[in-house]
């Protein structure tokens, strides 16, 4: 909608901005107009394209998700028109301060791979989130804090991704968050289960911002 309204807007400047021109002005402003206008309209075809694009994908993962009997610990949500979020429980991630991926996940990452392995326009972002407890004594040395234990996270499913699953790491980028981008409230048990999460997100590669 808001390019279509600039393309409106366009046109409309310019048929006022030629009101005083002469013919090789008028001439001159209506081919720098047509060119405008026409990658207006290429930009808003891309658009929805990209847009038709991700509504596909994420009907499919969706449904890929249901039937890997893993719904309920993975949740995929659409954001903007060219990002998709797949946000992975801490029901199914990693036990407590360990960063091994366990069984329990497998399932999701292998349906996550089969669904987007052929989508070689999406990059992928694997975010390694955190609760804000302290990491326990015993796993400071190597973790001093969750920015590190988030980044460990983030890498073991990339690796699990890249390494056993076969994608290509050249797509893939991983980052920790810690704790600073919580989804609920640190001051209990259930909101810190929620903040410990993986979220896999899918960006849709295209040529404009």
């Amino acid at each position: 909608m808001k390019m279509r309204n600039l393309l409106l807007l366009t046109v409309l400047a310019a048929v006022i901005a030629l009101a005083g021109c002469s013919c090789k002005e008028y001439e001159e402003q209506i081919m720098a107009l047509d060119a405008q206008v026409a990658d207006l309209q290429q930009q808003l075809g891309e658009r929805e394209s990209t847009l038709a694009e991700c509504n596909d994908l994420t009907e499919e993962l969706r449904k890929n998700i249901r039937e890997a009997e893993m719904e309920n610990a993975v949740v995929i949500e659409q954001r903007d028109n060219r990002y998709i979020d797949i946000t992975m429980s801490d029901a199914v991630t990693f036990a407590s301060s360990q960063w091994i991926v366990l069984d329990t996940m497998v399932p999701a990452l292998e349906t996550i791979a089969s669904t987007i392995r052929d989508r070689s326009d999406f990059k992928v972002y694997v975010e390694g989130h955190t609760d804000d407890k302290k990491i326990m004594e015993e796993f400071q040395e190597r973790w001093p804090s969750n920015w590190e234990l988030g980044a460990f996270r983030a890498a073991a499913v990339t690796r699990y991704l890249t390494n056993e699953l076969d994608l290509p790491a050249e797509r893939f980028a991983s980052v920790s968050y810690g704790p600073f981008q919580p989804i609920a409230s640190n001051d209990t048990d259930e909101g810190r289960s929620e903040n410990r999460r993986v979220v896999i997100r899918l960006e849709k590669i295209t040529s404009y911002k």
